[in-house]
């Protein structure tokens, strides 16, 4: 209650967990900040998510859990790496900037990935900055506390492992696209095709999604115009490669986009 006051946070009440009652606050941020891994309602089948309790536990000693409204910036490309960022709650946008202010964006990362994990492990800078797309829950753990860590427990090593590798196979496919792609239609295409693959709502050959993007970003994933983006989305809407209803992207037919892949 006295953080509550202290943040504007207010008491949403209680919910039962496994064998005690866990106390959930309510933040200006929107969403709820939850503060046990080991009884957290939302744990997912990925990375810290499902590890073995005696871990959880040492994990939860170590993490210092935070609310983060949108456009808040976890870390900042070229910084000194003092941690580790487990997101819960929300989606984080990770980009790269030239000198002359041209942005890309590299991964949309969402629950239960961590991030800045290749520069606290290689004692680097961050690669990346990391931005809060919408409101955001994620546990910080600094470098030494995380890598005390791996080595007490070689199964939480595996996972950094494996999302290591999940980070290069990403890194290879954007490069493939970006470098093979032979136009930007061709590079839209692909990067529907991803997201299709990666959260669409399949029912046979139609697809219906969520992309949760602007057109400037999009142009920022796939290294093109705000503009020339919004022409080939109007393109492709009179050409019934797609629609638009509400929030949702509708695709009726995925081999209309598979049309323009060239390799």
């Amino acid at each position: 209650p006295k953080a509550a006051a202290r943040y504007g946070w207010s008491i949403a009440g209680a919910k039962k967990g496994k064998g005690r009652k866990e106390l959930f606050m309510r933040s200006p941020c929107g969403i709820g900040l939850v503060d046990s891994c080991l009884h957290c309602q939302m744990r997912a089948e990925e990375f810290f998510c499902d590890l073995p309790e005696d871990a959880l536990r040492e994990f939860e000693s170590l993490k210092l859990s935070h609310l983060y409204p949108k456009g808040t910036i976890l870390f900042l490309e070229g910084s000194t790496a003092h941690g580790v960022y487990m997101l819960c709650q929300g989606r984080v946008k990770l980009s790269t900037c030239s000198r002359e202010g041209k942005v890309m964006i590299i991964h949309l990362a969402g629950p239960g990935e961590v991030l800045g994990l290749s520069a606290t492990i290689s004692q680097l800078p961050y690669e990346v900055t990391a931005e809060t797309m919408e409101p955001c829950q994620a546990n910080f753990v600094r470098n030494t506390d995380f890598s005390r860590f791996l080595r007490h427990h070689p199964e939480a090593s595996l996972r950094v492992a494996r999302q290591l590798s999940r980070n290069y196979h990403q890194a290879y496919v954007q490069v493939r696209s970006l470098g093979l792609s032979a136009s930007a239609a061709e590079k839209l295409a692909r990067l529907l095709l991803r997201r299709c693959e990666e959260t669409g709502n399949m029912d046979g050959q139609s697809v219906q999604l969520k992309l949760g993007l602007t057109h400037e970003e999009i142009g920022e994933m796939i290294g093109a115009s705000r503009e020339t983006v919004s022409r080939l989305f109007k393109d492709f809407r009179e050409k019934e490669i797609l629609s638009v209803k509400g929030a949702q992207l509708i695709i009726p037919d995925t081999r209309r986009l598979e049309s323009f892949l060239s390799v």
